[in-house]
């Protein structure tokens, strides 16, 4: 799906004007992790056809990663969902129907992110505050509801920008392959309202996963999941 340009995903919080600053501050925002390691994440699945053989190639290489799953796909996947799970990897909320946060009214967005929450719980049996807001975006009112409903939100600090429709493998390589320490990187593993349906062919970001470990292996660094 569409990845807005908003500086919640886009830039690092050291070149966020003081507004988004505060923002990260409001909802108690995480876009980098502290151990030197890197994060790769996958947004909006689990979905048969692509999720599946990401994990497959996770498993092959020995990464642990994070899953923000959409809650209506895990209840239409619940095997799948179980499965990122059962593999070692984390998995967070990223709503339930992924609404467009910014054309959608403040307590539909709540109840969304709820259902969003717990329909992990029901197919996991496990609760986690472990969530992305559709689309990277917050304001301060969606901040403020975000800290209230106990979610930790986690964005990024490096986009390849995979989610466009004519995405190719060797620029998802070129840019998440660069990843150093501490970058979080959005990739996904399916698309939500993609802007064209060539979106919904994954077979690019799932190509370029092997490249991108081994570059970031190169560099002597090492992946990790997310925490709550």
């Amino acid at each position: 799906m569409r990845k807005l340009s908003d500086p919640v995903g886009a830039v690092t919080r050291r070149a966020a004007p003081i507004r988004w600053r505060a923002i990260d501050a409001i909802a108690q925002v995480h876009r980098r992790v502290s151990d030197g390691s890197v994060a790769l994440t996958f947004d909006d699945g689990p979905r048969p056809g692509s999720t599946d053989l990401v994990l497959d190639i996770l498993a092959e290489l020995g990464v642990s990663a994070t899953f923000f799953c959409v809650g209506k796909n895990v209840l239409a996947y619940p095997d799948l969902a179980r499965r990122i799970r059962a593999s070692g990897h984390a998995v967070g909320s990223h709503s339930f129907t992924h609404p467009d946060p910014e054309k959608t009214a403040l307590s539909a967005l709540a109840r969304d992110y709820v259902r969003g929450r717990r329909a992990l719980v029901e197919v996991l049996g496990e609760d986690t505050g472990l969530f992305r807001p559709p689309r990277g975006h917050l304001d301060v009112a969606s901040a403020a509801l975000v800290r209230r409903l106990g979610l930790r939100p986690w964005l990024w600090s490096l986009n390849p920008e995979d989610w466009r429709a004519g995405a190719v493998q060797v620029d998802i390589e070129a840019s998440a392959g660069q990843a150093t320490a501490g970058d979080v990187v959005l990739l996904h593993d399916w698309i939500e309202q993609p802007w064209a349906p060539e979106a919904l062919n994954r077979s690019a970001t799932i190509d370029a996963l092997v490249e991108i470990v081994s570059r970031v292996r190169e560099r002597g660094l090492t992946f990790r999941s997310l925490t709550r």
